[in-house]
């Protein structure tokens, strides 16, 4: 029959003798300190480390030479989003659907205000409002309480008499 070896709480002794210093009881004893990390050890902060990499990312757009408010963007929507957005509108450009530069080594955007995107939002609420056949007078106080913006009552109307027809 074979032997087996016992283990326990206590040092394993000569074999180990190699390992200066590593006669310490306990589990992971035997390791000793021969790889001991310079900056400690640990668990790494993997948050950290992506935003890291992230910023370096970015930083390599700045450093390209992208105006600032590409950055910005970048910074926004994250490095891979911006990426597939420049895609996108570099096939746009490719394929004639906005505009290149004269010496076609840059892409023009056009972009509506973001102002607009709300007050077309708010039209369309407020027509909402109308089909529900709340008064001008009720429209106007829940615009005024909910987006803080003051409508003649004669918007109101010529905008709930649009929200009637069909589109």
């Amino acid at each position: 029959m074979a032997t087996h070896e016992v283990r326990s709480g206590t040092a394993a002794g000569a074999g180990l003798a190699a390992l200066e210093g590593a006669t310490e009881p306990g589990v992971g004893a035997r390791q000793g300190d021969l790889f001991t990390p310079e900056g400690g050890g640990g668990y790494l902060n993997e948050c950290a480390t992506s935003k890291l990499l992230e910023g370096a990312k970015i930083r390599e757009l700045a450093d390209m030479g992208l105006p600032a408010i590409w950055i910005r963007i970048a910074e926004a929507i994250g490095y891979d989003h911006f990426l597939e957005m420049w895609r996108i509108l570099d096939t746009a450009a490719e394929l004639r659907e906005i505009r290149r530069s004269e010496n076609e080594s840059m892409i023009e955007v056009q972009l509506r205000r973001y102002s607009s995107f709300r007050r077309f939002q708010r039209n369309r609420w407020v027509e909402e409002l109308a089909r529900n056949h709340l008064p001008p007078a009720v429209i106007q106080k829940a615009v005024k309480d909910r987006l803080g913006e003051k409508l003649d009552r004669s918007h109101i109307r010529k905008l709930a008499r649009r929200g009637r027809m069909p589109r």
